[in-house]
């Protein structure tokens, strides 16, 4: 009997290692230098970090050229070992207006080019974000039914943001998303004070939520905005302080999402489909957006509220 206890023990053991095992912490990286400083790698290490889904380049529509990658990342650190990158490229959604039959095979040349000139060897999957709506849905979903094929022979998985209001729309060929949970307000109306994460504006789509057929993550953000209004009308989001000209009488509102927001929204999500936490993702890597919370908050964040 107390061999029989003993082995149940070791199994109920085992079980939640291999559980915890599977549940994976990430961090987007949005920055056009790879650059990750101290306070940043130890963030990583502290929180147990194993993923990092890196912006390589854009794509973007030239009158000319037609589409043509932009904003391309450099490489002036290495990233840190144990830690799997995701290439991620954003496509402009007008560049699904256009003829884009050659675009998958240029674009996995291109990271494969750039993975091997910056000695990237972790890579097992690359991912695409584009906000593709129901007018370009036929052309994005021939063009990563393509990009997946050219993965696979590669054997690389592909993945594809997905925002909330994608969540009606038909579930693209891809191996498994990544659920947006950001950016659910408009910014542009000063009377809206949570325009990056409201819940109650993400409760709405929810009710698509156990149903959608698609593996899916949780992406959650941690970044600021200092919106600048003049007369009660949107002029921009101020990255810098001379980013727009302030006039007189000119208002600068700060909107950023709140610990209890955020925890909020997980639980709602948690509620419609658990699995969705086994990766929770935080919107983005930097000095700036790591420190909004403390160590413990992170760890509430990152276990999926449980």
């Amino acid at each position: 009997m107390k061999k029989l206890l003993f082995l149940l023990i070791c199994v109920s053991i085992l079980s939640a290692c291999t559980k915890d095992q599977q549940h994976k912490r990430s961090m987007y990286y949005w920055q056009t230098t790879l650059h990750i400083d101290s306070l940043e790698q130890h963030f990583l290490q502290a929180h147990d970090v194993s993923r990092l889904y890196v912006r390589y380049f854009d794509v973007v529509l030239d009158e000319r050229k037609g589409t043509v990658p932009n904003a391309t990342i450099s490489f002036e650190d290495k990233v840190p070992q144990n830690i799997e990158v995701v290439p991620t490229v954003y496509i402009v959604n007008d560049c699904m207006r256009q003829n884009v039959d050659s675009l998958p095979t240029l674009i996995l040349k291109r990271i494969l080019q750039m993975n091997e000139t910056n000695d990237i060897k972790n890579v097992n999957e690359i991912q695409i974000d584009c906000d593709w709506t129901m007018q370009t849905q036929e052309r994005y979903f021939a063009f990563l039914k393509s990009l997946q094929n050219l993965c696979h022979k590669e054997g690389i998985t592909l993945s594809t943001t997905i925002r909330l209001h994608q969540l009606s729309l038909n579930v693209p060929p891809v191996d498994r998303g990544v659920l947006m949970v950001y950016n659910t307000g408009d910014v542009t109306k000063l009377d809206v004070e949570r325009p990056i994460l409201d819940v109650k504006d993400v409760r709405p789509y929810l009710h698509s939520l156990a149903g959608y057929r698609l593996e899916l993550s949780a992406a959650y953000p941690l970044f600021t905005w200092r919106v600048l209004f003049r007369g009660g009308k949107y002029v921009g989001i101020m990255h810098s302080d001379d980013d727009l000209p302030v006039l007189s009488g000119d208002s600068i509102v700060v909107r950023q999402p709140s610990l209890h927001e955020i925890l909020t929204t997980l639980s709602a999500i948690n509620a419609e489909r658990e699995d969705v936490h086994q990766e929770v993702i935080l919107y983005d890597l930097s000095e700036n957006n790591i420190q909004r919370f403390n160590s413990k908050d992170y760890e509430k964040i990152f276990v999926g509220n449980k």
